[in-house]
């Protein structure tokens, strides 16, 4: 099959060495792209769908603002990332005392694939206990556990990510995790139990 323009799509590197050479479609191009990831990461991580949007909207400004920063011989993503927690852990710094920090659709307690029904209300229960137990966490401490539980990212990309050694970002999970069992166990020992069991 002959490729059509339609079926040719730059990578990341190409799109941004074109950004780079004064193709602001391009820009809109990769910003299209990139969004959906980018917001996603960011609701995850805060847990408010506005908060979310403006983050996102702040990223892709300083994205804009900072390409020319950008190494090609590394990966967009991580790159992006980083970009991403960075603006996301500095929000959570500044909003500390905010309720609902964080409001995730967490694996905190998996549920079986059998389930029958009421599986959409204890979804939400248990972003109402992950809520609750989070709050004991630093905005480190979340933003791994979130790329960690949630976007299934391995230690060691977490840890170019936020541009850490990959046992510092072990530490932090191991007491993520330890905190918020002791969280479930003193408030909600029912899910300390299916965490458990699920673990």
């Amino acid at each position: 099959m002959i490729p059509t323009k339609e079926t040719v799509e730059l990578d990341d590197r190409q799109l941004v060495e074109t950004i780079r050479r004064g193709d602001n479609d391009a820009f809109e191009q990769l910003v299209r792209r990139k969004t959906t990831k980018v917001y996603s990461l960011c609701y995850r991580i805060i847990g408010n769908a506005e908060d979310a949007k403006d983050i996102s909207q702040l990223v892709f400004i300083k994205l804009w603002e900072n390409l020319d920063k950008y190494d090609p011989h590394f990966a967009f993503d991580t790159w992006l990332y980083r970009m991403v927690t960075n603006v996301a852990i500095d929000f959570l710094r500044n909003k500390q005392s905010r309720e609902n920090a964080v409001n995730s659709n967490l694996r905190l307690v998996k549920t079986s694939s059998d389930a029958e029904q009421g599986v959409v209300v204890q979804r939400k229960e248990i972003e109402n206990v992950f809520n609750a137990v989070a709050t004991v966490l630093s905005p480190k401490q979340k933003t791994i556990f979130v790329m960690r539980e949630m976007d299934d990212l391995p230690s060691s990309e977490i840890a170019k990510i936020l541009g850490c050694r990959e046992s510092t970002v072990r530490n932090h999970l191991f007491n993520a995790r330890k905190l918020m069992q002791q969280q479930l166990r003193k408030r909600y020992p029912e899910y300390s139990r299916l965490w458990k069991e699920g673990q």
